[in-house]
């Protein structure tokens, strides 16, 4: 009976695990970051937390094999560039994820729960500050993975108004005019900018790529 109570904590604890990785996978995706919707980062966020788990389930409690085991894994080296620091924090999540799992499975719950809330929370804030303030939290980055749209206002001239806007990332001077870039993941707000700007004296053109 022992044993088979055993054998069923293991099962639920990878049911408990892959559970997990679906839920902090979704959770960034709701804070905006696309790059984990790929088909290797799906699988690595599945599958780290499973070899995890069982490796600090093998090694437990055996000293030897432990420190053996540490001198293995010190050897490894991983040469796949990560896009942004959340990517190799979400990494750690997960290798701890399988590390809380097999200590116990309320560390694991607590342990995802504080994460999602905490990836959660921070959207919802960036949201109200945009909505509320028209500024958000956080500065916008091509190199996260992020969903943006853009949209580039050609101008023959300087456009005081447009510098103030919180989407703007950037302007070049050239000899036709002003480029003025802006990047957001909100398309309402860069096609509300677009109309604003629309026919006003001096505007030549204006480009908008959704994502």
């Amino acid at each position: 009976m022992g044993v088979l109570s055993s054998e069923l904590d293991k099962l639920l604890a990878v049911a408990l695990l892959l559970c997990a990785s679906l839920l902090v996978r979704q959770a960034v995706i709701f804070s905006g970051q696309t790059w984990i919707r790929t088909f290797s980062h799906t699988l690595t966020l599945l599958l780290l937390p499973l070899v995890t788990y069982s490796l600090t389930s093998v090694i437990s409690g055996n000293i030897a094999l432990s420190l053996g085991m540490v001198g293995a894994l010190s050897i490894v080296r991983f040469r796949n560039p990560v896009k942004s620091p959340l990517e190799l924090v979400t990494y750690f999540l997960m290798i701890s994820c399988g590390i809380a799992a097999a200590v116990s499975v309320s560390w694991l719950v607590l342990l995802v729960g504080s994460a999602v809330g905490t990836l959660v929370a921070a959207e919802l804030f960036n949201r109200w500050s945009r909505r509320v303030r028209g500024v958000p939290l956080y500065t916008t980055s091509f190199t996260e993975g992020n969903a943006l749209h853009t949209l580039e206002v050609f101008s023959e001239t300087e456009m005081p108004d447009l510098l103030g806007h919180a989407a703007l990332v950037g302007f070049d001077k050239t000899p036709e005019g002003v480029v003025y870039r802006f990047a957001s993941p909100s398309r309402q707000d860069l096609l509300a900018l677009s109309g604003a700007v629309n026919g006003q004296t001096g505007i030549t053109r204006i480009a908008f790529a959704a994502a």
